[in-house]
């Protein structure tokens, strides 16, 4: 399964619902790993705080200023994050079906609301 208009949709309708104020407006950007690897492609941006519904860019192996965060997915990962919900990320990340990358300090990921579903993929922010 690869990220394409279809497979977004059904993405978009497990992502969790984030809520509360925000300082800082970030995306969340998912990028297929073939994509990633050749650095060539497209990546689909979702925006937890702002009601947008996210959508796609083309993706040439750089981040936008505006990107808060890439994952990248294997396709068994798209296929499981459908069929499951977002209740799989951890474990998707703990096998590396999808590879985190936070692209921003934590202080912004944190005003633009993203630290909850950060936490929820389990990964370890240092505290400094």
């Amino acid at each position: 399964m690869r990220l394409d208009e279809s497979t977004w949709t059904q993405v978009l309708a497990v992502l969790p619902v984030v809520e509360g104020e925000v300082s800082e407006t970030l995306a969340v950007a998912f990028v297929n790993s073939d994509d990633f690897a050749s650095k060539s492609g497209s990546a689909w941006l979702w925006w937890p705080r702002n009601g947008q519904p996210g959508g796609r860019c083309d993706f040439d192996g750089r981040f936008a200023p505006d990107w808060g965060m890439l994952l990248v997915m294997s396709e068994p990962a798209l296929e499981t994050l459908c069929a499951e919900g977002d209740s799989c990320l951890a474990g998707l990340v703990r096998r590396v079906q999808i590879r985190p990358f936070l692209l921003q300090q934590m202080e912004l990921l944190e005003a633009a609301g993203l630290a909850d579903f950060i936490e929820s993929l389990e990964l370890a922010t240092p505290k400094h």
